[in-house]
């Protein structure tokens, strides 16, 4: 699309390229301040129970042991949860998973905290656990929570699904399986806590720095303006780190010694307690006429939540409303359960219940053109969300929609690049396969707004603040390219301040890939506002009127005489001169409505990102390794901020995507990770990646700032199912469940062909 920008849309270094090359980025981990502790928690080596006797006097007994504080320490309230308040700080009642904090300890050293850990004696009263879905839902299965382990359920009706199906001349019935799965980010959660003067202050690893202190005013019975919360340089999160991990353990351990507390996560510890992937069972029945038209759906999917809600209400949700697809479905009809377990606890994790959702939809979509004989492409052209669409919720779409270009831009660029789908050697059998997805950007038909505080000073820098995390996706460099253009700056006279809570304002979760899009209007808003004072003193100085104003490349000119213009150095002593402040604030909360309890109706999302993906790969059916050659990957970002930086997101979800689709698997058994290290968990490496071509597709719409929307969760989603059917194709095997590893290559295979 053709734009007269000056920054938006250009490939800008990043704000923190510089820092993160060189090495001098300070993380959680890297923080030392005199007289620190080091903190630690003892945790619990049984999955259900309770605690029948804790004794830590050995730990105490150690020099340099400073305290071992439980649940009785806690001055406030011991519940924490991003959603429903279920799980404890410290255990106070039962133990529902394996590693639950039951103590915490201060030391002097990293390696008499260690000695004191392994001094404190406790002995259980195990409980019989429960561990699958199917226990959980028997009527006299042990409760987790409350009096029944079905704790969310979602019910989406949309049209009359069975009268559908009876007009339908293809009826495609098939399950699908997806596996829990770690976020396995690269820092392992850490964090600082200082209590001081009242306040008390946590510098940690975080996705979302004003949650975090809401949870810690709530557990020391703080008001919120005397706790501080700072996000420091995070090492990757894809949503394992929105969840409390350190800051209430060491804020609690601060403010009892008076001391900084410094807590460090092994990666271990980090990999057995840090939220997973939704674990998916998923039954769909799709119904089609001879012509391709999609006529009904309808889906059952149950989960695994584990032993606390974490996301899992926000990720049923998004599941239900997104559980179509990017089609147009007349007849919808969605039941959706997630269960408490004693397993590990799911919560959020990059697509939140879409990416799995989207293996089962696609999949269904790719076995219908397969028995009717059309070319995939085609068959979803026929049924794309376009402006008009209106979705299973009752939602009716308007200009914000860019699946069909998407999928023709795909179509286009194989074409161009792929080679012959011809296999390399004997033993070698080469497919492809198609995926597509469309997210909704935000918070599922809840308010989610973010703020935006700026300033425009006497030199024409500009100090803004925001609240919104950045975890790696560029959020910091966004919003100062956003800023920038509207004020007619250039991206280096921005200085962006973010996620600390004692200067930024409510930014809401780094997650929903909603930061873009929010926070983004919220930093125009906050711009606008500083730029209409602007506009004031510049519209008197050049007589004319400020409507007539451009504001571009660091100079005010008039618009239909561009030849009369003043520089920003001269509109800033002309504000000096008048005494006034170019100050801006703003706020953005999308425009949405809560969905019906009782069938999901409503419009939970303002706008929706699309994207279409293909997967060109070899299958070794001596060794059953997937060889993926070629991926292309379209995506529809609205406006791209930074060209750039949303080819880098799309490349790197197509690294997770195809890793989900083939390797990926959090591996349990009785309650416990078995595989929480790098070493026995399976992960896309540099040697895995594809050649990949990324296409950047601008689709018209005003509702983001600029026209921008979200591409963070939407660029990993389309290879995953996409992947998979390139196995199939392969193959024709139909597999279903994921990831479809080796050995299972190798048994379906010569199942099939003994």
């Amino acid at each position: 699309m053709n734009h007269n920008y000056s920054v938006m849309g250009k490939s800008v270094t990043r704000k923190d390229a510089l820092d993160k090359v060189m090495g001098t980025a300070r993380f959680a981990a890297d923080m030392k301040v005199p007289g620190m502790l080091w903190g630690g928690v003892f945790r619990s080596s049984i999955v259900a129970g309770v605690v029948k006797s804790f004794d830590p006097s050995g730990a105490l007994a150690i020099p340099g042991v400073e305290c071992v504080l439980t649940h009785q320490d806690i001055p406030g309230k011991n519940r924490i949860g991003i959603i429903l308040k279920d799980e404890p700080i410290l255990v106070e009642d039962k133990i529902r998973r394996y590693g639950d904090a039951i103590a915490l300890v201060a030391a002097e050293s990293r390696e008499l905290l260690q000695e004191a850990l392994e001094a404190i004696r406790v002995e259980y009263e195990e409980h019989e656990p429960v561990l699958t879905i199917e226990q959980a839902a028997k009527k006299d299965a042990p409760k987790i929570h409350g009096d029944r382990n079905q704790y969310q359920i979602k019910h989406l009706e949309h049209g009359n699904v069975d009268e559908a199906f009876k007009n339908c001349d293809v009826i495609v019935e098939n399950d699908y399986e997806t596996p829990m799965l770690s976020h396995m980010f690269i820092e392992p959660e850490a964090g600082l806590a200082h209590y001081e003067n009242g306040i008390m202050t946590v510098h940690s690893s975080t996705q979302n720095p004003h949650y975090d202190r809401g949870e810690i005013a709530a557990m020391l019975n703080l008001p919120n303006n005397r706790v501080v919360s700072v996000q420091m340089t995070t090492g990757g999160g894809f949503g394992g780190k929105l969840d409390i991990s350190v800051q209430c353990h060491g804020a609690l351990l601060a403010y009892y010694t008076g001391r900084p507390v410094k807590i460090v996560r092994s990666r271990e510890e980090s990999t057995l307690l840090s939220s997973k992937r939704h674990p998916m069972k998923l039954h769909y029945k799709t119904g089609a006429t001879k012509d391709g038209k999609i006529k009904a759906v309808q889906v059952n999917i149950t989960s695994d939540s584990g032993a606390y809600a974490s996301y899992g209400p926000a990720v049923i949700t998004r599941a239900a409303v997104h559980a179509a697809g990017p089609y147009e479905v007349p007849n919808v009809r969605v039941d959706a359960s997630f269960y408490y377990t004693n397993n590990p606890m799911a919560g959020a994790f990059r697509g939140f219940g879409v990416p799995q959702v989207a293996v089962a939809h696609e999949g269904q979509m790719n076995a219908i053109a397969k028995k009717l004989g059309m070319d995939a492409i085609e068959l979803r052209l026929l049924n794309a969300h376009r402006p008009g669409t209106t979705t299973p919720t009752g939602q009716k779409l308007d200009n914000n929609v860019g699946f069909i270009p998407c999928l023709e831009a795909v179509r286009e660029k194989a074409k161009e690049v792929l080679p012959s789908c011809i296999p390399s050697g004997p033993s070698k059998r080469r497919g492809r396969g198609y995926g597509c997805m469309y997210y909704g950007i935000g918070n599922t038909g809840l308010p989610n707004p973010a703020g935006a505080f700026l300033e425009v000073l006497p030199d024409a820098s500009v100090n803004l603040m925001v609240g919104c995390a950045d975890i790696g996706q560029g959020s910091t460099s966004v919003m100062a390219q956003i800023a920038a253009e509207e004020l007619g700056l250039t991206y280096e006279d921005v200085h962006v301040t973010f996620a600390n809570t004692q200067v930024t304002p409510e930014g809401g979760a780094s997650s929903a890939s909603r930061q873009t899009f929010i926070s983004g209007n919220a930093t125009l808003l906050a711009a606008r506002m500083a730029k209409e004072t602007l506009a004031s003193v510049a519209a008197d100085y050049l007589k004319t009127s400020a409507d007539q104003l451009v504001f571009q490349d660091r100079e005010i000119r008039v618009k239909a005489h561009s030849e009369v213009r003043m520089d920003y150095g001269e509109l800033m002593g002309e504000m000096k001169r008048l005494g006034k402040l170019a100050l801006g604030c703003g706020s953005y909360n999308p425009v949405t409505t809560g969905l019906d309890p009782k069938d999901m109706t409503g419009s939970p999302f303002e706008v929706y990102s699309y994207a279409a993906a293909l997967v060109d790969l070899e299958v070794d059916i001596e060794t059953g390794l997937v060889d993926v050659l070629n991926v292309i990957s379209a995506h529809d970002v609205g406006t791209a901020v930074n060209v750039h930086a949303v080819e880098g997101q799309i490349e790197g979800g197509v690294v997770m995507g195809t890793g989900f689709a083939l390797l990926e698997k959090t591996e349990v058994k009785d309650g416990k990770i078995t595989n929480p290290l790098f070493s026995k968990y399976l992960l896309a490496t540099m040697m895995d990646v594809p050649n990949i071509y990324p296409i950047v597709v601008e689709s018209a719409g005003e509702a983001g700032p600029f026209g921008a929307k979200g591409v963070g969760e939407p660029a990993l989603i389309p290879a995953i199912p996409a992947t998979a059917d390139g196995v199939e194709n392969a193959l024709d095997i139909h597999f279903g469940k994921l990831p479809i590893q080796p050995i299972d290559i190798m048994r379906e295979y010569y199942k099939k062909c003994p």
